[in-house]
């Protein structure tokens, strides 16, 4: 994979220091929302720690040299900086796919990690908004993903992101399909996406991802006017984001507020 003309992260990290064992002393506050474990490689810590740095050509290149665990990060890395930084739609799109192709290398090796299963949803819902929701469920995206929500859950049940990820599942299916067709296909309903929302707010109350994802459900199911979406959208901004992925959720979040505040 070639990350070279890949884009520098917008952002000033300087006041993050993550050298040494600092990375260990931040670690649970950089992963409460997805309880990824501390990694037992110098190696594999390093790629983490640039992927949380925003040095994300670096996460991956690391995390594709190491393979197996590595694959974890670099998803990460690749699927973040698709979602935030590459510019061309058709470069997005490209940079989904790579990630599901490394979660499913990852999977089909053997890896151990909940995040596998979790990025492997995350990149395949992103992708699934580049191309269409209903082109994405004529694909099977929609019983791909709800099978590696599950598998994450599976192995580890108190993984925020990936309730959070589920909830958006429920609502983007019930918004495309339809109430009755989302629920007799999928299993997918409103109150689904209410119910793993609020579990995911529930365990990271700390956590900027699940408050700004949360609005966004809000704003698919229900319009841009329903109250909840400003009320989360303004709880997310009131949270410390602790790296560059939260950083720049956050600002996509203070963005959108803006415009319906407007």
């Amino acid at each position: 994979m070639n990350t070279q003309d890949w884009q520098a992260c917008p952002l000033d990290m300087s006041d993050l220091d993550l050298s040494g064992d600092k990375l260990r002393e931040q670690w649970d506050r950089l992963h409460a929302g997805n309880r990824e474990p501390f990694p037992p490689s110098a190696q594999l810590q390093e790629a983490w720690r640039q992927y949380h740095l925003g040095n994300f050509a670096q996460a991956v290149n690391i995390g594709l040299e190491m393979d197996g665990q590595g694959l974890v990060p670099a998803a990460f890395a690749t699927t973040i900086y698709a979602q935030y930084i590459e510019k061309n739609d058709k470069n997005k799109t490209e940079l989904f796919k790579e990630a599901m192709a490394m979660c499913k290398k990852a999977e089909m090796s053997g890896v151990s990690s909940a995040n596998v299963h979790y990025m492997y949803a995350v990149a395949m819902g992103r992708y699934s908004q580049f191309i269409s929701m209903i082109e994405a469920l004529a694909q099977g995206f929609g019983g791909s993903i709800k099978e590696q929500l599950e598998k994450c859950l599976g192995l580890e049940p108190d993984h925020a992101e990936a309730y959070v990820t589920y909830g958006g599942w429920h609502a983007g299916i019930t918004d495309q399909a339809g109430a009755l067709m989302a629920r007799m296909l999928y299993g997918a309903t409103q109150c689904g996406a209410h119910e793993h929302y609020d579990a995911a707010v529930k365990l990271a109350p700390g956590a900027v991802v699940p408050f700004i994802e949360y609005a966004r459900g809000l704003e698919v199911m229900y319009g841009s006017d329903d109250p909840g979406v400003v009320e989360k959208l303004q709880r997310a901004l009131q949270l410390t984001a602790h790296d560059a992925m939260q950083r720049l959720d956050q600002e996509q979040a203070r963005q959108q507020l803006a415009q319906l505040q407007a």
